[in-house]
């Protein structure tokens, strides 16, 4: 009896260390029959155990697992091991509880056999490793996730970094965890954080997303996505933030590229009008607010579509990607240069404090698109017209400053082109002055309201009156006196310029026979070709009958056309001069260095003058430039042969260049102003030659 008590209370100890080193060590342990049923669970404390083992009595591992595709891959290897009657090692199954969510667990187990050595059944123990398996599921979607993952502490240290950051950045783990997310930002990024950051820490938002730039090791700039939130301890003090780093440099650059199309012009690379737009709003708020003044000049290139039309696009496109250039190297770093479209660019002067200032700008830019581009082997040359409008004096907003100075190039163009004009209210009236010129313009010829008025053209070394321009004019009794550069491209526009053209042509040889009739000796009278005369199929007969019927020999007549005449279409405009020179007329190339003519081509046509644009005599004494043009101009002539003119010579400074570099001929107020018939009669007859200096 004695010895039965002794067994049961040993018994009983025995059974209370079991539970104790079950409570100690592992979460349960359980015995199977040897077709897997528990026939026994010992329960420890553990947050998932549950203490209602009867219900588990009689079951299998299976009956306690999920059922999935996975679980029962899992299980099946299970059975095998049993099959084998081997024993289980950390085998890993799982639990969803409505309460405690996914719990894992790791069973580990011995075969049993009973007293003769025939298998009986399993036991084992299971533990509860689900916050193990959650942290390593954790380590292993940290390491191996497709965007950068780092823990950084407060002072910006890294405390971990995984693999695709350390990718990202060009560092090593060792090389980063050494650094602060200072350290790899971009300069210009690296507080872009610090305001968010402290609201996040502080509790007041619970996450946030910025984009920034980081550093790549090389030293490349890395645009990132940032989604940066907070680790806390038990007490809610912050004690790492965690950020989830995403690289966006390529989205970025298709950003940056589309935004680049979007407001810059395809061609020239400068900014189109949106952007410029923009900008010059930009401009009026900070020049309201501090009171500065700007101004914006519209410039147009003058001749720009003979090009285009005579050598193709792609030498148009090559002279405008040239020009954009020059006038962006030609400006200050602070003003901005942009293509509205065609040939039409606009500069914003920032800064400018009186008319001088802008005047500087404005002759830069002509001295800029005045040289030469060689396009195709040629030589080609455009001139500007800019129109200038200034803040706020000309307009206080974008369209208005843009319309003046639109309306200030026109008037630059009605000037004689290659020059700037300032806006002023005046030129308001424009349009409706045009509607006025259209329409007096129709019955002026019939009206008699033209004369011609005829400017001498003087031998630089002898002084002697070489030949006269006959120059049309026009005087209206409701307008007055129109300018030759307003009326003229109206009527070449409306195709009065046949009719009127022809008047011109007949009264100029008329008046040539006439000074001849009063005793003075035989002159060459010079006539203007406009492009629509010098396309017109009774060109050659209308001439050949003026001659005919005016009894004047040919070789007093000479016709003038523009260099871009010359040029245009080529083969059909050498087949008109040849035409014309059989006649026995002499042909001028007049406004020459405005276009783009060579040696080479200018020896293909049947000239016999040229003339020097005015815009290269105007400013001849200060300009190097414009000296080394006309120095050009002069040797290409003597070289051909021809007979060299300059216009527009104004002073002896001007004449004694010319003088000195052989030019043969000049015309200009210097000498005599375009007059009447009967006054250059009696100048003529009172002349006497001198000799310039």
């Amino acid at each position: 009896m004695e010895n039965s008590k002794q067994l049961r209370q040993t018994l009983a100890d025995t059974d209370q260390r079991l539970q104790c080193v079950l409570d100690l060590v592992v979460d349960y342990y359980w015995e199977t029959d040897k077709d897997q049923h528990f026939t026994m669970i010992r329960f420890a404390r553990s947050p998932g155990a549950t203490r209602d083992a009867e219900k588990f009595l009689g079951k299998t591992f299976r009956d306690l697992g999920d059922v999935s595709l996975a679980s029962t891959i899992a299980w099946n290897k299970l059975d095998a091991l049993v099959m084998e009657r081997q024993a289980i090692h950390n085998f890993i199954t799982w639990q969803s509880d409505p309460t405690l969510g996914m719990r894992y667990f790791s069973i580990s187990g011995q075969p049993i056999n009973d007293e003769n050595g025939n298998f009986k059944g399993y036991c084992g123990t299971v533990r509860d490793v689900t916050t193990e398996q959650q942290n390593a599921d954790y380590a292993s979607s940290f390491e191996l996730a497709a965007v950068g993952i780092a823990h950084i502490g407060a002072n910006g240290k890294f405390l971990h970094a995984n693999r695709k950051l350390c990718e990202m950045l060009g560092y090593g783990r060792d090389e980063l965890l050494k650094l602060t997310v200072k350290q790899i930002s971009h300069p210009d990024d690296e507080r872009v954080t610090d305001e968010i950051r402290a609201k996040l820490r502080s509790g007041e938002i619970e996450s946030f997303r910025i984009e920034k730039r980081y550093l790549h090791k090389n030293g490349t700039a890395i645009w990132a996505s940032l989604t940066i939130a907070v680790k806390r301890d038990l007490n809610g003090d912050p004690l790492y933030d965690v950020s989830v780093v995403e690289d966006i440099t390529t989205r970025k650059a298709a950003e940056d590229q589309v935004q680049y199309l979007a407001t810059h012009d395809g061609m020239t690379g400068l900014p189109n009008r949106s952007l410029f737009l923009q900008l010059l709003k930009n401009a009026i708020d900070y020049s309201s607010r501090y009171k500065h003044t700007f101004a914006v000049l519209f410039i147009d290139l003058d001749r720009f579509k003979q090009i285009n039309d005579s050598l193709g696009h792609e030498a148009g496109d090559v002279l405008l990607k040239t020009v954009a250039q020059r006038f962006r190297n030609c400006l200050r770093s602070s003003d901005v240069v942009a293509r509205l479209g065609g040939d039409e660019f606009v500069v914003l002067a920032q800064r400018v404090s009186n008319p001088n200032q802008v005047i500087v700008v404005a002759r830069n830019l002509l001295a800029a698109a005045m040289k030469p581009v060689q396009i195709m082997g040629h030589d080609c040359r455009v001139t500007a017209s800019v129109g200038i409008s200034m803040y706020p004096a000309d307009g206080k907003d974008e369209q208005a400053l843009m319309v003046n100075a639109d309306l200030a190039m026109y008037l630059a163009k009605e000037e004689g082109k290659n020059n700037f004009q300032f806006y002023s209210p005046d030129i308001k009236s424009h349009s409706v002055e045009k509607f006025l010129l259209e329409s007096h313009l129709r019955s002026a010829l019939e009206l008699k309201e033209f004369c011609v008025h005829y400017q001498a053209k003087v031998n630089i070394q002898s002084g002697e009156i070489k030949g006269v321009e006959a120059l049309l004019r026009w005087n209206n009794p409701v307008l007055g006196s129109v300018s030759p550069s307003q009326f003229i491209p109206i009527a070449e526009e409306m195709g009065l310029i046949i009719p009127i053209g022809r008047w011109v042509l007949l009264q100029a040889c008329l008046q040539n026979i006439a000074w001849q009739k009063e005793g003075l000796p035989p002159i060459c009278i010079s006539v203007n070709l406009s492009p629509r005369q010098f396309n017109d199929t009774d060109l050659i007969h209308y001439i050949r009958d003026i001659l005919v019927n005016t009894d004047m020999a040919p070789h007093l007549l000479e016709l003038e056309i523009t260099e871009t005449i010359v040029m245009t279409n080529a083969e059909k405009t050498i087949q008109k001069l040849m035409e014309l020179k059989s006649i026995g007329v002499r042909i001028a190339i007049d406004d020459f260095g405005t276009g783009y003519s060579s040696l080479s081509q200018l020896r293909k046509f049947p000239v016999d003058t040229l003339k020097v644009d005015r815009s290269f005599i105007r400013e001849i004494s200060l300009h190097e430039e414009d000296r080394a043009i006309t120095q050009a101009i002069i040797a290409m002539g003597k070289t051909l042969g021809l007979t060299v003119v300059a216009e527009g010579v104004e002073n002896s400074a001007q004449l004694n260049f010319l003088s000195n570099n052989a030019c043969d001929e000049m015309q200009g107020f210097y000498f005599n102003k375009p007059v009447s018939p009967e006054e250059l009669s009696r100048f003529m007859h009172e002349h006497v030659p001198l000799q310039f200096e």
